[in-house]
């Protein structure tokens, strides 16, 4: 699903996104000139949930939130999420979810997991008779592995991204575009 569209190097709503209500009520809630805040809250939320956005690998939802704030242009400093705003991330989320989107988002949380772990762990810690806690010889061989699982979370990155480029390469009624359609 495209959010927007690019014209006259403006950023605007695709006109097949103004049609779905919790988009829709975005743009009507908003009564500024030009619509700057619906626009920017629809970049905030493109941002925010899309698994092709750059923050997509941000797993603690506060801090991307927060990080996106402060970068899209048009979004008031005093601007908190409301419901209006949740419930179009919501339905965003759920039109891009698949079952290769869930594992990513598992593996990312898994990974995030390993990497807290890796990041406190206390070598030297020791139990109540004198043995170290940790097993010195299988965290390094752990170690050893990592590139695996970091080949495995990019090939299943780039199979969430293909899956959602096939799933917007289809058009409404699960026909394919025709050869010509996007232009020359």
């Amino acid at each position: 699903m495209e959010l927007f569209e690019i014209k006259n190097d403006q950023a605007t709503f695709s006109p097949t996104a103004l049609m779905l209500k919790p988009f829709a009520a975005l743009w009507k809630r908003d009564k500024t000139k030009g619509k700057k805040v619906a626009i920017s809250e629809m970049a905030a939320l493109y941002f925010y949930v899309d698994y092709k956005s750059d923050f997509s690998t941000m797993l603690d939802p506060e801090e991307k939130l927060k990080l996106i704030k402060s970068v899209i242009i048009g979004i008031p400093d005093k601007w908190e999420p409301d419901d209006v705003f949740d419930e179009a991330c919501s339905f965003y989320d759920s039109m891009q979810e698949t079952e290769a989107t869930l594992l990513l988002e598992d593996a990312q949380y898994a990974i995030q997991s390993v990497r807290k772990f890796l990041r406190t762990v206390d070598m030297q810690a020791m139990d109540d008779r004198g043995k170290p806690i940790h097993d010195v010889k299988k965290i390094i061989d752990s170690l050893g592995s990592l590139h695996k699982v970091t080949e495995a979370m990019f090939e299943l990155q780039e199979q969430v991204k293909k899956q959602i480029q096939k799933k917007d390469d289809t058009v409404r009624g699960g026909k394919g575009k025709a050869m010509f359609e996007d232009g020359v």
